[in-house]
């Protein structure tokens, strides 16, 4: 069963709008999407939301994605560490895409256990910013 979205404080609501950087995070199993907000919400500088949106044309069902504003590369890196670890957690295989504007990198537990491989994804993801 999803979890209910979390209002979150107008603090923190301001903060995020300040946030340079904003990727957007699809998980292949919708049961991981909870585990995965609030893995993300734990990381320093980061604003994690929610979002619900309807199928695409000719496809059933609702499509959740996590919404990851951060502040910094730095940041957008640390988040992007977390998740080899995450994905190794769950019973079923898992990955999570991440995208940001046209740019997006996809991720399993097999090809980010290298650290500069987290960097060099959080690179595709950025682009010459």
């Amino acid at each position: 069963m999803p979890e209910p979205i979390a209002p979150q404080d107008p603090e923190t609501v301001a903060e995020a709008a300040v946030a340079p950087f904003e990727v957007i995070l699809t998980v292949s199993e919708p049961d991981a999407v909870g585990p995965l907000f609030r893995r993300l919400r734990t990381v320093p500088e980061t604003t994690v939301t929610r979002r619900r949106s309807g199928p695409d044309e000719g496809e059933l069902g609702v499509v959740e994605t996590l919404q990851l504003l951060v502040p910094s590369a730095a940041v957008l890196t640390v988040a992007i560490r977390t998740l080899p670890a995450f994905i190794r957690s769950r019973r079923s295989s898992v990955t999570v895409e991440l995208t940001r504007g046209d740019r997006s990198v996809t991720v399993t537990g097999e090809n980010l256990d290298d650290p500069q491989k987290v960097i060099e994804a959080a690179d595709r993801l950025l682009g010459r910013d």
